[in-house]
């Protein structure tokens, strides 16, 4: 889709603390957001070589993240694009045959079930800012 904006990478991982540690001290990443809790678990947000990469690890040893690890690992979780309208985003995806886990007026999830078993994430442009405007 021409309208897809590359916004970031989400990386999941075990060990905030460590991954917190590691893009900090070994990498020189720019913290763009300090650790904090987030409905999908513990999350830190970084910007490295220009690329902006949010790392997540699982808030509870029973939580949906510590299942995905579990299951599939640590590593690259999914993709975020910003695009201008999420519904409009999602329904040409889906009239291309992408199937979504979700979909709302912020946020649209492609399933992980696909040929790349990658997630991808859209979010509206308008509402989601990862990086504040200066």
């Amino acid at each position: 889709m021409r309208d897809m904006r590359f916004a970031k990478i989400n990386v999941r991982v075990r060990d905030l603390d460590a991954a917190y540690a590691y893009t900090r001290d070994v990498l020189k990443a720019e913290l763009l957001r300090e650790k904090n809790n987030t409905p999908f678990g513990d999350m830190f947000l970084v910007r490295l070589g220009g690329l902006i990469i949010e790392v997540l690890a699982p808030d509870a040893p029973d939580s949906n993240l510590a299942k995905i690890i579990a299951t599939r690992g640590e590593g690259i979780d999914s993709i975020g694009y910003y695009v201008d309208d999420t519904a409009a985003a999602a329904d040409a995806l889906k009239g291309n045959g992408a199937r979504f886990s979700s979909v709302d007026e912020r946020l649209a999830w492609v399933h992980p079930k696909n040929p790349l078993s990658l997630s991808i994430e859209l979010m509206n442009s308008n509402l989601v800012k990862l990086v504040p405007e200066d």
